[in-house]
């Protein structure tokens, strides 16, 4: 045989050999997959580990480890193996998923945003896109990157409206206290879980805030309204919560059904008498009723309760103003500026955009 014939019989022999370990790395990472997807995640992991001791340069089965390691709660490991998968093959969007990952399992909320970050700037399948944004919305809410988090949020759920994309969603808006905008989503969000008191809470509040801040007369009832139906499922499921049954009173006061709200807020003070925001929306109520010497002596119990409650001196002076008392409405204002002074440019004495008869005070979250 030839020279030339034993060096192409020893390049067949090597490219058979080569094939031959190749696949039976293959037939173990089938192996190791279908052992994680059966939930033998030990299984999977032992044979992941041999698979890349055998080839340290094999970025996918480091990658496979990984997510192996981040279901045994070990997210260290986790990140370690992730990041042996980027620096063998810094281009996968999903190695970075992984690695963001194993950092949010770890609380490293900064890491795990930029980690997203970097797979957003590779990423091409509308999937793990969605995965992503949503990651990353997750950490800037954790950061309480409000703006950021609502910004990822919305795009993950045009993608996709995952119900706890919603809801975070949801979130990332009133902590923005963009109540309006929180309504759209916590929708959606409640679709999935119809009676979720968390979700019917927050639908409640946003609606009413909203409601509160709403200049058309028309559209405000209409807010108050819908408020009041979410309010009245959250109150049927928690009749012992204060804060729901209080609610419900707020819903209904701003909706205009004095009778109802009348009854919520006895209730909730007879299951809480120090509830001095329900004795304020209690003497709301009966301003509304022009029931004066009722309004007054709430009025007056509320501003016991809580002496250094501006709103409460404030409503003391639209019920003077209300009942042709001018002078003690002065008083009672001058009070309430001492306690909460009033920007320049926004003193008032009657608010401009909402009946003080009608509009309910909320407790501070």
């Amino acid at each position: 045989m030839s020279p030339a014939s034993r060096r192409a019989l020893a390049w067949t022999l090597a490219c058979v050999a080569l094939a031959a370990a190749w696949s039976g790395a293959r037939a173990g990472i089938d192996k190791a997959v279908a052992d994680y997807k059966a939930g033998r995640t030990l299984e999977a992991a032992a044979q992941l580990q041999s698979i890349v001791d055998r080839d340290p340069g094999y970025a996918y089965g480091h990658f496979l480890l990984g997510h192996c390691l981040l279901k045994m709660l070990r997210p260290g490991e986790a990140e370690a193996a992730f990041r042996r998968a980027l620096a063998i093959d810094p281009t996968r969007s999903e190695y970075y998923q992984g690695l963001a990952l194993a950092l949010k399992a770890q609380a490293d909320w900064s890491h795990a945003v930029q980690a997203a970050s970097d797979g957003l700037q590779r990423v091409q399948d509308p999937r793990e896109r969605y995965a992503l944004l949503a990651l990353r919305g997750y950490g800037w809410g954790a950061l309480e990157r409000w703006e950021e988090a609502a910004r990822d949020l919305e795009a993950a759920r045009r993608i996709r409206p995952e119900p706890w994309v919603c809801l975070l969603l949801g979130k990332a808006y009133v902590a923005l206290q963009d109540f309006p905008d929180a309504v759209a989503p916590l929708q959606q969000a409640l679709q999935a879980t119809p009676d979720d008191p968390l979700i019917l809470k927050l639908l409640a509040d946003c609606l009413v805030r909203a409601a509160g801040d709403e200049t058309i007369p028309e559209r405000k009832r209409t807010l108050y309204v819908e408020a009041l139906t979410y309010a009245q499922r959250l109150a049927a499921t928690r009749p012992d919560d204060v804060d729901a049954v209080h609610l419900l009173g707020r819903a209904a006061l701003g909706a205009g059904q004095l009778a109802q709200a009348e009854r919520v807020f006895l209730h909730v003070l007879s299951l809480d008498p120090r509830q001095c925001y329900a004795m304020v929306n209690l003497g709301r109520t009966y301003m509304a009723l022009a029931r004066w010497s009722e309004a007054e002596a709430y009025l007056r119990q509320a501003a016991a309760c809580a002496p250094r409650l501006a709103v409460v001196f404030e409503t003391i002076g639209d019920l003077y103003m209300k009942t042709g008392m001018p002078q003690q409405a002065a008083v009672a204002y001058r009070r309430a500026e001492e306690i909460e002074p009033v920007p320049p440019t926004g003193r008032r004495l009657v608010r401009p955009r909402d009946d003080p008869a009608t509009t309910p005070v909320r407790a501070p979250k």
